[in-house]
């Protein structure tokens, strides 16, 4: 009941404002118990007694990951010096309900720049649906691939594995060898100096229908044109 009145009135004032019991995981160091919120101008944690508090205006936030329902990681601009200047990530895993689809797509456009997002369910119906197993360096995960002219979601019961891109945001290109591959270029979040699209790897148990692969192609492009993206 409480997140459903905190919705309703982001509703009325417009984006709102919206807190969450959470806890801060630090790899190596003790947890932080806290508070997340969102609002308006950004997030903010402060932890239990509120004597340590650390806020990222949205245009400070490179990217954020949506990991499930109740755990994401925002990666900021800050470096850490001990890892050589790599970007310093955060990881809030909520204690109190949950970061809604609303409220991520709401936080993802604040940011303005790709999101990544774990928490997907099946599209009613794609154009392009494939049965596909995601290959990665140890094994990999079987699904299914949803195929668009505004997104690609993959969709598995592997924990944590699941993605959904947005064409006009999140995906770079694709890339078909043959018409039972498929690879799917990605911007995500990368802490190190470096930075390069991620790429997916897919085997197509079915093959990748040609038109619908030169549509998408050239829907891409036209999406690069719109951002002045091609020379």
């Amino acid at each position: 009941m409480k997140i459903l009145v905190l919705f309703s009135l982001a509703a009325v004032l417009g984006f709102g404002q919206t807190e969450f019991d959470a806890v801060r995981k630090k790899p190596l160091w003790r947890d932080q118990t806290g508070v997340v919120r969102i609002d308006d101008t950004g997030i903010l944690f402060s932890s239990k007694g509120g004597d340590k508090t650390r806020s990222w205006r949205y245009e400070d936030i490179q990217h954020i990951d949506r990991i499930s329902p109740t755990e994401f990681t925002l990666l900021s601009y800050e470096d850490v010096a001990w890892k050589l200047g790599r970007d310093r990530t955060y990881r809030f895993v909520l204690s109190s309900e949950e970061l809604s689809d609303e409220l991520f797509e709401k936080v993802s456009d604040r940011i303005g720049k790709p999101a990544t997002n774990r928490v997907t369910e099946r599209p009613a119906s794609a154009p392009q649906e494939l049965p596909v197993k995601h290959l990665t360096t140890f094994g990999g995960s079987e699904g299914t691939l949803y195929l668009s002219a505004e997104r690609i979601v993959y969709f598995t019961e592997a924990r944590k594995r699941s993605r959904e891109w947005l064409l006009d945001r999140d995906v770079q290109s694709v890339w078909s060898a043959d018409p039972y591959r498929l690879e799917v270029h990605v911007y995500e979040g990368n802490p190190g100096a470096f930075r390069k699209p991620q790429v997916y790897k897919f085997a197509l148990k079915r093959p990748l229908d040609a038109d619908f692969y030169r549509r998408l192609k050239l829907r891409l492009y036209e999406l690069d044109r719109e951002r002045g993206l091609t020379l």
